[in-house]
């Protein structure tokens, strides 16, 4: 029941665009701090999300997504760094229109 309380946190605070940092503390102690940053203009969206997740040992996970969006197109990154270091990231393209 928290982890799914935990996650609809999550979500509801990722959906507020008025929200530009929030930070969530779990019944075990745990942490998960959310920063989102984004910039309009000229024709162009860019968002940058920062997760920080933290254990109640103090494990530290990241997760960093940027999203560009121009006319018909809207380009993700996501870069994923785990406890001990490992980093994976993964690139998304999507087009539309012509």
């Amino acid at each position: 029941m928290h982890t799914r309380l935990l996650a609809f946190s999550i979500l509801l605070a990722s959906a507020l665009p008025a929200v530009s940092e929030v930070t969530i503390v779990g019944n075990n102690g745990g942490t998960i701090e959310k920063s989102r940053d984004c910039t309009r203009g000229d024709q162009m969206a860019q968002c940058q999300t920062d997760t920080i997740f933290t254990s109640a040992s103090g494990e530290v996970a990241t997760k960093t997504r940027l999203r560009t969006t121009v006319a018909g197109a809207s380009e993700a990154e996501i870069t994923l760094t785990g406890p001990e270091g490992n980093t994976r990231t993964r690139k998304r393209l999507i087009t539309w229109g012509n």
